[in-house]
C-alpha cells in the first residue's frame, strides 16, 4: 500500500513537472517571437512592400504616435510647415521613422504653397524630412511634380528640396533620369543636376546635363544650356543646348544632324516639332547639306523624318556629282 501510494505522488509529481516546463517554454518562445515583429500592427494605406518590410525590421522603437501631427513656425511666428503622418516611430539610434508622411511648406501669408507626399520619411534631428522612394510634389498653382529617389530632403529653414541619389522624374509624355536634384520651391524651379537622360514614350530619347523644370508661368518648362544629343530612330542630332515645352522642342545653338544614311546637315537652332505623332525638323537659318551625291545650300529647311523628305527654302544653291 505505501509502494502503491509513493509511486502515484511520484507519477503525479512527474506530470507536474512537465506541464510547469511545457509552460516554461512556450512561454519563452512567445517572449522571443515578441521581440522579432514589431509589437503593434500598423494598417498602412495601398501598402507597398518596401514600406512593410522596413517596418518589419523595426522592433525596437522606444516611442509610437499614432496619426502624429507637428507645426513649425518661421521667426515671425506665422506657421511655416505642417508635418503629418499615420504613425511615427521613434529609436534610440536611428532617425525617427514617418509612415505615409505628409508636409505642407506654406509661403509668408500662410497660405498652402507645396504639399509633398510618400509612402515612408526620416524626421531628422534637425527638423529636417527626408522621403523615401517615390514622392508626389504639388503646387498651389495646380502643377505637380512626380518622382522617386533614395533621398529627397526637406530644409525646413529654406524650404529647398534637395537630393544628391539617382532621381527618376516622371514628364509629360517622358522619363526623365538624373544623378540628382534641387528645387527651389519659392520660385517654382528645379534642377535635375548632372547627367541627364530623357525617355520619351514616342523612343526618342535626349542626352544632356543639368535639366531645368520651371513652372514659374504655370506651364512645365524645360531647358538645359549644356550640349545635347537627340536621337531618333533615324537620325542623331547634336546641338549646344535644349529648350523642351509642350510638343515642340528647340535644340539650340550650332546644330549637326547625321542620318542613318550617312548624309549630314548643318544649320543653327532648329525646332523639332512632335505634334500629331509626328517628327517635323524645321528652321530658317541656313542650311547646308552634305551626301555621297550632293552639296546643298538653302536659307531653311522643313525635314519630315518619318517620311524622310526635306524640302529646302529660300534660296537654293546645290552641286551634284
Amino acid at each position: 500500500m505505501n509502494f502503491q501510494l509513493r509511486h502515484n505522488l511520484l507519477l503525479t509529481t512527474f506530470i507536474i513537472v512537465v506541464i510547469v516546463t511545457m509552460w516554461l517554454l512556450m512561454k519563452g518562445l512567445s517572449y522571443s517571437f515578441d521581440q522579432l515583429t514589431v509589437p503593434d500592427s500598423i494598417e498602412l494605406r495601398s501598402d507597398e512592400a518596401i514600406t512593410q518590410s522596413v517596418l518589419s525590421r523595426k522592433s525596437g522603437y522606444i516611442e509610437k504616435i499614432e496619426n502624429f501631427a507637428l507645426q513649425e513656425f518661421d521667426i515671425n511666428r506665422v506657421l511655416s510647415h505642417f508635418v503629418e503622418a499615420d504613425v511615427y516611430l521613434n529609436f534610440k539610434d536611428e532617425p525617427a521613422l514617418l509612415v505615409n508622411p505628409r508636409v505642407t511648406i506654406y509661403d509668408k501669408n500662410g497660405e498652402t504653397d507645396y504639399i509633398l507626399k510618400s509612402k515612408r520619411a526620416n524626421y531628422l534631428t534637425t527638423g529636417e524630412v527626408s522621403f523615401k522612394g517615390e514622392v508626389d510634389i504639388s503646387s498651389s498653382n495646380g502643377t505637380s511634380h512626380k518622382m522617386n529617389t533614395e533621398e529627397l530632403l526637406v530644409d525646413t529653414n529654406t524650404d529647398d528640396l534637395l537630393s544628391n541619389e539617382k532621381v527618376t522624374y516622371l514628364g509629360e509624355g517622358s522619363k526623365i533620369i538624373s544623378q540628382g536634384m534641387s528645387m527651389q520651391t519659392k520660385v517654382d524651379k528645379m534642377k535635375l543636376t548632372g547627367d541627364v537622360v530623357i525617355n520619351q514614350d514616342s523612343g526618342q530619347k535626349m542626352l544632356t546635363k543639368d535639366l531645368y523644370v520651371d513652372q514659374s508661368n504655370d506651364q512645365k518648362h524645360y531647358y538645359s544650356d549644356d550640349k545635347t544629343t537627340y536621337l531618333s530612330p533615324e537620325n542623331k542630332v547634336y546641338a549646344q543646348g535644349m529648350d523642351m515645352k509642350d510638343k515642340t522642342i528647340q535644340l539650340l545653338g550650332q546644330v549637326n544632324i547625321l542620318q542613318n544614311s550617312g548624309s549630314t546637315i548643318d544649320t543653327e537652332d532648329l525646332i523639332v516639332d512632335q505634334s500629331n505623332n509626328a517628327e517635323v525638323y524645321i528652321t530658317d537659318n541656313g542650311i547646308h547639306y552634305q551626301s555621297s551625291v550632293a552639296d546643298i545650300r538653302a536659307l531653311g529647311m522643313r525635314y519630315d523624318a518619318d517620311k524622310q523628305k526635306i524640302q529646302f527654302t529660300g534660296d537654293v544653291v546645290g552641286r551634284y556629282d
